[in-house]
């Protein structure tokens, strides 16, 4: 495009009155001087069609009536078909619309050639959550195989994958969105063999949203050979009111987690600025692998149907792996015996919650009967489970008898215990922090109305 004069440029040479002169000095020198300029980035091709799969080149309706499932398989396919060394050169873009998908791993699937069919820096584009949306109307049934009734399957094969600016609803309870399997290494007891050695690794989720009903959003799984299976970043995500999960939003080790303990490479979740609305079943579920950090959000139940947030109900076997970190978050939970914030069995690692709240919906004196932290020993053990500057609804519970603990402690710093100001007790009474019996390992300071005590 010609550049326009618009206005005083004394003292200046316009880059266009550059660039004329230089070529017409350049004339002199012959040819070798028309390839040099003809190699400027001026000269440098900017069609979007070089860098961009746009869905409806390749058949996409996004009218919601039409079945766009093998237009938007045939996109990805070609976006990473002309990969080098096994990256990408091509994003896959869905221009504003709602696109109807009945076909199971229509946006990816399990690898054709093993270890060597990998994918790196795949990036998957729309115009904006409800702008872009994809719809899985799919008629699935319950499937027992984590493989099946996914939206995307992907066997040692996605490394730098996004997701951005995009919406996916369901209404079918067995559909899944994602599952993620990684083995280091095929030996005579590997679970899929076909599917060679590799891993899944780094994705990153921005401004992206999940609606309605699911079996599960994100399966990560492996066998004993299980390993990096790794970095999940959730920026700006959400989820709608009506969201409910038969498994889990996400379900970090699935495959005999408890024989499996090398699903604990499993590690390093990034929560960043998230509003996750939760009407029925489990959040983040982790058999293994963790090292979870959450910063910010409003995080509320939606329904009084049980549902829990965290759910670690494994004692697992590694302190890096046993740790959340939950920073800033606003959760309401509702009135409902059936509601949790954490329920963790974890045996060792960390817990810390800082700066956050839980007593939106439950602030009235009717809020004191619920519990909506639990914490159970496993081996007389529990986490370092720590409490700061949050405000806190109902009471907690740690199980079994508090003498009988030989690890981990209880803390609460700066705290308001919104319902109570008295700190210990055991199980029916009308303290905060209650045991089964025979309250120990515990500190409490600086906090609202609670006295300074420990034991």
């Amino acid at each position: 495009m010609p550049e326009h004069d618009t206005g005083d440029r004394s003292g200046t040479v316009s880059r266009r009155a550059f660039a004329l002169g230089a070529a017409g000095g350049l004339a002199a020198t012959g040819a070798g001087a028309l390839d040099l300029l003809a190699a400027s980035p001026a000269a440098a091709n900017t069609d979007p069609s070089v860098f961009t799969v746009d869905v409806k080149d390749y058949g996409a309706k996004g009218d919601g009536v039409t079945d766009d499932s093998d237009a938007i398989r045939a996109a990805v396919a070609a976006a990473i078909a002309g990969r080098a060394s096994g990256v990408v050169r091509k994003d896959v873009f869905f221009p504003p619309g709602n696109y109807k998908v009945t076909k199971k791993d229509t946006l990816m699937w399990s690898p054709t050639s093993g270890s060597a069919d990998q994918v790196f820096g795949l990036r998957f584009r729309g115009a904006g959550p409800r702008v872009t949306n994809i719809d899985f109307a799919t008629s699935f049934t319950p499937n027992a195989d984590p493989r099946e009734n996914n939206l995307i399957t992907a066997a040692v094969r996605l490394r730098y994958t996004s997701f951005e600016d995009m919406s996916f609803r369901s209404t079918n309870a067995a559909n899944r969105f994602a599952y993620y399997w990684s083995v280091d290494q095929v030996d005579g007891a590997s679970v899929y063999p076909t599917y060679g050695a590799g891993q899944n690794q780094y994705f990153v989720y921005r401004n992206v949203e999940w609606r309605g009903t699911w079996d599960r959003v994100i399966g990560i799984d492996g066998d004993s050979q299980a390993n990096n299976n790794s970095e999940h970043h959730f920026v700006m995500c959400s989820t709608d009111t009506a969201s409910r999960y038969t498994d889990a939003f996400l379900h970090c080790g699935i495959t005999n987690p408890a024989g499996n303990s090398q699903q604990n490479q499993f590690l390093n979740y990034f929560v960043l600025s998230c509003n996750f609305a939760l009407q029925a079943g489990d959040f983040f579920r982790f058999d293994r692998g963790g090292s979870i950090n959450v910063f910010g959000g409003s995080w509320s139940m939606t329904s009084t149907e049980a549902a829990r947030y965290f759910y670690m109900p494994t004692a697992n076997g590694d302190a890096t792996a046993s740790r959340l970190n939950v920073n800033g978050v606003r959760f309401e939970p509702k009135k409902s015996a059936n509601q949790k914030i954490i329920e963790c069995a974890w045996g060792l690692g960390s817990v810390t919650f800082t700066s956050c709240s839980d007593i939106a919906s439950v602030s009235g004196s009717d809020g004191a009967p619920y519990n909506f932290h639990l914490y159970t020993p496993a081996s007389n053990r529990i986490p370092i489970v720590r409490y700061q500057d949050c405000t806190l609804a109902g009471y907690h519970q740690v199980g079994g008898v508090g003498t009988s603990l030989t690890n981990g402690k209880m803390i609460y710093e700066g705290c308001r215990t919104h319902h109570t100001t008295t700190a210990v007790g055991v199980t029916g009474g009308s303290a905060f922090l209650r045991y089964a019996s025979a309250p120990a390992r515990y500190a409490f300071r600086d906090s609202w109305a609670t006295a300074d005590i420990s034991g």
